[in-house]
Parts: structure tokens; C-alpha cells; sequence
């Protein structure tokens, strides 16, 4: 199992201690979330400095100062900060002279002997870790003036703010009862979802391959964008809710109900959502379709109209959210 793998069992539990809160009682949910990205940007770090020392022992081979079995084995322990630049060189071969050949050569690969391979036990704060991962999705120097930056960068700057308020559920006796609402909640995870899916290209389509976690990150990002005020999303929501309780064993808890059909059933679930919101958007393009054939329609008609319109336009963007989870055309 892959590190990449592991993360998605943590988020899906995440998700799952969520679904089980009650609504108000969210903040252990957001605490993970916390934590979950502190452990996604230390692998991350890792796994770049993994590839710098690949590519590392790659370039100086091509330049032959690493000509043996020997030299990789020097060079690993130069990785490890067992052997210093000097000694290094001595290594090889290459005495004093090799010393600023190497150096021209080790500058292109900064991380070679970051702490992320060889502490990976220190202890560094959050700010310390945000800030050896931001270079990475830094704007070239060539960009034009006013483009805007990666939103990584953004998620990144989120997540330490995050972090802070994090912190002060535990070391400020002054807030000892500060609680997360759902609304915050929501938006940590689908920050989360968000930030996961920069640091590893792969993560949507390891999250296609695992029916529930697909599932609940479908329903997390239905369950946000109706909580920022379209409560329109929610009736497609319901009516597949309502589809799957018949002959469905749950608790009377809501949060219950949701988290024993999407984590039992989630693809009959999100194909139920599917459908549901594939016939609410159907319906509304026949409205749409009779105001056009009017031959005069009222003003009345036409804000009708402009409003099922933009309602389509809300309902589609999900609906292309879930046929991209789902890896459905």
C-alpha cells in the first residue's frame, strides 16, 4: 500500500467521524483535517526529496563523477549527512578540485538532504512545513505581472490559518470552549480534498477506485456548496436519500442515516444523486423550453426563465463533479 493510499484511509475515515458527529459537535473532524495535511506535506517533502536524489545521482553518472557501486554508496551517505561536501569529494575521487564541481552540480537538487528523509521524527512547526512546501508552487519568474498565483498557495495560506485556530482548542485556556460549526467544517474538508489533489496528481484517480471515499467527497462537496447558500442542491440530495432509506436498516439520527448509506451503499447512492439531479435539471429545461415558444412572455416569465437558467447552471456544475468522481462521460 502506497503512502498516497494510506492518506485516503485517513480522509475517509475523516469523512466517516463527520458523517457519525452530530451537527454543532464537528470539531474533532476539523482537528483531523489538521492533521491529515501536516501528514500530506511531510510525505509530499519526502517523496521530492526522494525524486531530487534520483535525478541527483542521475546527473552527476551523465557527468561522470559516479562511476561505481562504491561512489553510490558514498553519495547515499553524503544524502544522509554522514559524509560532508569534502569528503564527498575525496570519495570519489576528486580531492579538493572536485569540491566546487560537485557544488555547481548539488545546487540544482536543494533537497537532497532535507530533514523530511533523514528527521523525519524532528519536530518542526506547521509554519516551518508550509513554507518548505509553498516554493514549490511558486509563480515562475516569467510569469506576466497580475497573474494569479497557484491555488495551492491559497489552500496553503488556509490550512496554517486553520492550523492556528486548531491550536487554541488545546493552549488557550481563554477559548477552552471554542466549537467549529458545520459550515467550517465542510469547508476544511473540501479544502482538504482540494490540497490532497495538488501535492499528488494521482489522488483523483485513486479516489475513483475506492466507491466510498468517492462517495463521500461527492457528498461533502454537495453538502458545502449547498451550505454557502444554494439550498437549491439540497432537494436532489433529499429525494436520493429518501430513494435509498426503503428496506434500509439506520438509526433515527440523520447524520446516521447519511453515513450508513453513503459508507453501505455509496454507488447506488451516488448513482440514486445522479439521477436525481440529471431529472431536476431535465425538468427545468422543459420550463425553459415552454417559455421559449411563447409568443409573448411576460416579464414575469422571463426572470422565470433567467432563474431556471442559473439554477441549471449551479445543478450542472455538480452534477459534472459527481460524473468526474464517478469517471462517468
Amino acid at each position: 500500500m502506497s503512502r498516497l493510499d494510506d492518506i485516503i484511509e485517513l480522509i475517509q475515515t475523516t469523512n466517516e467521524v463527520y458523517f457519525i458527529t452530530a451537527p454543532g459537535r464537528v470539531r474533532t473532524a476539523y482537528i483531523l483535517v489538521d492533521d491529515i495535511i501536516e501528514l500530506s506535506l511531510k510525505v509530499f517533502l519526502q517523496e521530492k526529496v526522494y525524486e531530487q536524489r534520483v535525478n541527483c545521482q542521475i546527473d552527476l553518472e551523465s557527468a561522470s563523477l559516479v562511476t561505481s557501486r562504491n561512489h553510490k554508496d558514498s553519495l547515499r551517505r553524503y544524502f544522509e549527512e554522514k559524509l560532508n561536501i569534502d569528503e564527498l569529494s575525496n570519495e570519489l575521487g576528486r580531492g579538493t578540485t572536485g569540491v566546487p564541481i560537485l557544488q555547481n552540480h548539488l545546487v540544482s537538487f536543494p533537497l537532497i538532504r532535507h530533514w523530511s528523509a533523514n528527521d523525519p521524527n524532528a519536530r518542526h512547526t506547521f509554519d516551518r512545513v508550509i513554507d518548505d512546501v509553498k516554493p514549490f508552487f511558486a509563480l515562475p519568474t516569467t510569469a506576466p505581472v497580475g497573474t494569479p498565483p497557484n491555488p495551492a498557495t491559497n489552500l496553503l495560506d488556509e490550512a496554517l490559518i486553520r492550523h492556528k485556530t486548531r491550536n487554541k482548542f488545546y493552549h488557550d485556556q481563554n477559548l477552552s470552549g471554542l466549537d467549529i460549526n458545520d459550515e467550517k467544517c465542510l469547508s476544511a474538508l473540501c479544502a482538504m480534498f482540494d490540497l490532497v489533489d495538488h501535492l499528488f496528481p494521482t489522488f483523483s484517480d485513486e479516489v475513483k477506485s475506492k466507491h466510498t471515499v468517492r462517495c463521500q467527497i461527492g457528498v461533502l462537496r454537495l453538502k458545502q456548496t449547498a451550505s454557502l447558500g444554494h439550498r437549491e442542491l439540497s432537494q436532489p440530495y433529499e429525494a436520493a436519500l429518501q430513494l435509498l432509506k426503503k428496506g434500509h436498516k439506520y438509526d433515527f439520527e440523520r447524520r446516521s442515516v447519511e453515513h450508513s448509506l453513503v459508507h453501505t451503499v455509496s454507488d447506488r447512492f451516488f448513482g440514486s444523486l445522479r439521477e436525481q439531479f440529471k431529472n431536476t435539471i431535465a425538468k427545468l429545461q422543459v420550463r425553459i423550453n415552454k417559455i421559449d415558444t411563447m409568443a409573448r412572455p411576460k416579464q414575469d416569465h422571463i426572470d422565470e426563465k433567467n432563474d431556471k437558467e442559473k439554477l441549471i447552471q449551479i445543478l450542472q456544475k455538480q452534477l459534472d463533479q459527481i460524473n468526474a468522481l464517478l469517471g462517468a462521460p
